[in-house]
């Protein structure tokens, strides 16, 4: 869609009087651009908690001492994340909350087992 179309159908939209056809496309066109629009943030959401994942179980494979502390800081930063996007995303989005609550409760067990199997120190 060339911009010049775009601006037409953003004008036409705006206005009472235009075409109640065109005003149906441009309101067609405005809901797709939405819902563009939070489907691509919850796939940035998806992606980055699994980004976080990957990070944690990195750190929990590592020999020092304080991987399972760096896994529940990652734990609280997908809890973080994930309400952030939650709420920018509402009311559906706020489904991510208990996401990432069990993201982190996820992250806290398993820091807990990595400190309960004796990490290894220097």
């Amino acid at each position: 869609m060339a911009p010049n179309a775009l601006q037409g159908l953003l004008k036409a939209l705006a206005d009472p009087e235009a075409d109640p056809n065109l005003r149906r496309r441009a309101l067609r066109a405005y809901g797709l651009f939405l819902l563009g629009l939070k489907g691509g943030l919850l796939l940035l959401a998806v992606l980055g908690v699994a980004w976080l994942y990957l990070q944690a179980r990195s750190a929990l494979e590592e020999e020092a001492p304080l991987g399972p502390l760096v896994a529940v800081g990652l734990g609280a930063a997908a809890f973080f994340f994930l309400g952030v996007l939650g709420l920018l995303l509402r009311p559906l989005g706020l489904l991510l909350l208990p996401l990432g609550l069990g993201a982190f409760w996820g992250f806290l067990r398993r820091g807990e087992e990595g400190l309960n199997a004796g990490a290894r120190g220097p």
